[in-house]
């Protein structure tokens, strides 16, 4: 496991510095799983805050992203993962996040090119910590272990999605979104950000430690329409 030493970099600055041409380049998370260098910003380029009109537009980007995603952790989609994945109803759960958000510290963004809506983040307080002092890993039997919360006088953001669908990769948006969300989480207080990866996603992986990410040696297994999915638990100091 990395330590947290090892993600002490200023992480925004790393951020800005690749999306702008500068430095070692990120590349854009899955959802095609590109892996080319993104191209400098352009003022066509931008991020925003989402509104209720974006929400049919994210609700297609995700479940695009979602199905490239899935087919990264177990292969080919059976049908019934595959119908799960409704693009309405996930646009109808993200104008609910974008309209009446549970806190004010819950946020959508969206990176545009233009006037079009290419990709979005999502982030929120962490609700489950992750205690990357105590190191947790596996326990004896060889099953996940399970980690403390950090405790109070450590404040931690989670990114809850990061998505640029193929046919927009390789042009920086989701290294934009990742600044802007680290940037605000800063705003917000927090000195640390974690994300959760499924295991096999390459693409979003190389995304996150390109980014300055580390991996916090916690696992958890998800239930998607019966297939298990794992997903890695990442994270970096503010």
């Amino acid at each position: 496991m990395t330590s947290a030493d090892d993600a002490q970099d200023d992480l925004l600055g790393r951020l800005l510095a690749q999306s702008g041409g500068a430095g070692a380049p990120a590349h854009d998370p899955h959802a095609g799983h590109a892996h080319a260098d993104p191209h400098r910003p352009t003022a066509d380029h931008s991020v925003r805050p989402a509104l209720p009109e974006d929400a049919e537009a994210l609700g297609d980007i995700h479940a695009r992203t979602l199905r490239a995603t899935l087919t990264a952790a177990v292969g080919e989609l059976d049908p019934a993962v595959g119908g799960s994945i409704d693009a309405a109803a996930l646009g109808a759960a993200w104008r609910a996040a974008i309209s009446a958000p549970p806190s004010p510290r819950h946020r959508v963004l969206t990176a545009c090119a233009g006037a079009q809506v290419v990709g979005f983040a999502a982030f929120a307080p962490a609700e489950t910590p992750v205690d990357v002092e105590a190191g947790p890993g596996d326990d004896d039997e060889g099953h996940p272990a399970t980690a403390p919360s950090p405790g109070p006088a450590r404040a931690v953001g989670e990114i809850l999605a990061l998505e640029v669908p193929a046919a927009h990769a390789r042009r920086g948006h989701g290294s934009r979104l990742l600044a802007a969300c680290v940037d605000l989480l800063r705003e917000q207080g927090a000195t640390r950000v974690q994300a959760w990866a499924v295991q096999d996603d390459e693409s979003r992986t190389r995304f996150l430690s390109q980014a300055g990410f580390a991996p916090a040696g916690v696992r958890r297994t998800l239930d998607v329409a019966g297939t298990p999915v794992t997903e890695i638990c990442w994270y970096a100091e503010l």
